[in-house]
Formats: structure tokens, sequence, C-alpha cells
């Protein structure tokens, strides 16, 4: 892991997650491949992921712009490594603010269609949960899947998260969980 100043990295086995910042979140949304160049990544054409409601590139941009110092606190890149090459984004997430006042979080995350039902989601989320739970005022983590979707669910099982009920968002089922801070 990596911070304060530089860009932030997180590495797990077969993953390097990257924190947005202002310039990558503009870069994303403005110049791919600038973007992509950034990251020392291949263009994936397909990018980003499906992200719908519960994360978007705009909102982090403005959040970052607004805020600076919250890097990591929104948007990431999941970066697979390449042996001899560049790596693949290979899907995305992040949380969807800093800690408030009650120290709960939420996170969100998508992987590109071809990345999928491979344990990369399990593996960048337990490595987004690593780096949060290194900050003493998160004390809890929420997350919301349209209740449908069985492997984002099985993603949230496996990475510690409890389901605490279902509600109705916007016309369709969502499955609400939460998963506690590790006891420091």
């Amino acid at each position: 892991m990596s911070g304060s100043g530089t860009r932030i990295e997180v590495r797990t086995a077969r993953l390097r997650l990257v924190a947005l910042d202002a310039r990558l979140a503009r870069l994303q949304l403005h110049d791919r491949d600038a973007f992509f160049t950034t990251l020392d990544a291949r263009r994936e054409p397909a990018w980003p992921p499906e992200l719908k409601a519960f994360f978007s590139m705009d909102r982090a941009l403005a959040a970052l712009d607004g805020a600076p110092d919250e890097a990591g606190w929104h948007g990431w890149v999941f970066l697979m490594p390449v042996q001899g090459g560049p790596d693949r984004a290979v899907g995305a997430g992040g949380f969807h603010g800093a800690p408030g006042s009650g120290g709960t979080i939420e996170i969100s995350y998508a992987m590109l269609p071809s990345f999928r039902e491979q344990g990369l989601a399990t593996e960048a989320v337990e490595g987004l949960l690593d780096w949060a739970f290194t900050h003493d005022d998160v004390t809890s983590v929420r997350a919301r899947t349209p209740a449908h979707l069985a492997a984002s669910r099985r993603v949230l099982e496996k990475t510690g998260f409890r389901q605490t009920g279902e509600t109705c968002v916007d016309g369709e089922q969502v499955a609400d969980y939460v998963r506690a801070a590790p006891q420091r």
C-alpha cells in the first residue's frame, strides 16, 4: 500500500488496485487513452464496467475536485498485471465517500464481463476492505446489490458481509449487506 502525496495502490495476489485522484478521474472521463497510459494498462474497449447507479465516474470526479484529500474514498480501478506487457483493467469500484461521523462507508464494484467468475471481484473487495479498515474511523462497510445478482451476492458473502435485508430502490429489489470493522 502507498499513499500520502503519491498514488494510493493496494496489491493483492493477482491484482493492483489504484485509487482515483482528480487527475485520473478526469482522464477516465475525458481522455481514455491517457487514462490507460497513466495506469500503464492496455486500453480496454469495453471500459468502464457496467456500474449502474451505484458508482458514477462523474460523481467521483466532482467529489475529488472538491476534496482532493479524499483519494481512496471514491473510485478505484482494478488492474491485473500481465507478464511482459501492460496491465489489464478488469474492473472498478470503490467507496461512496469518506466515513462520516458514524464511521460507516459504502462499497460497490463491477467487473468487465470477460473477467467475471474468476474470483477477481472477491479479491478486489478484500483489498479495498483491507485498505479501508486501516483507517480507525471506519466502523462498518455497507453494500447494496440487485437481489437477482447471485454472483455479486456471493462476493459479499465470501468477503464477510452479512445480509441485513432487502429494499426496493427505483422499482428494483436490492439486497442490503453490512460488514463490521475487525476488532482493533
